[in-house]
């Protein structure tokens, strides 16, 4: 399973797909919004953890312009009060808040996966 790592912070990028590697997921990295919807557009990622909040284009507006069949995609977000939170849980398969145990973020990948196959 192909898994889509997006995320302005490098510590938080890095060792989330370190995370997600060595439970078994292909993971590729991407260092912001534009970047991640260049990679959403030329693989077939099963799932996206993306954050809501990067410079450029931030999570929604790539979960806005992702294709259809869209990947499943989990936002994180270390802002309660994210302008665009609302829509963000309207559209993303789930929603995680920063800081966040690394079991439970595994479990929605899982599930996410699931739901994508």
């Amino acid at each position: 399973m192909k898994v889509l790592v997006a995320d302005d912070e490098a510590g938080m990028r890095e060792t989330l797909a370190d995370i997600l590697s060595e439970s078994g997921y292909g993971v590729t990295a991407a260092a912001d919004g534009d970047a991640a919807l260049d990679a959403i557009r030329t693989n077939d990622f099963d799932v996206v953890v993306m954050d809501i909040r990067m410079p450029g284009r931030d999570g929604v507006s790539v979960l806005r312009e992702v294709g259809t069949p869209p990947p499943r995609v989990i936002l994180m977000t270390a802002y309660a009060k994210e302008r665009h939170l609302r829509e963000a849980r309207e559209k993303a398969f789930a929603v995680v808040h920063k800081p966040f145990p690394v079991p439970h973020l595994l479990d929605l990948v899982a599930s996410a996966v699931g739901a994508a196959t």
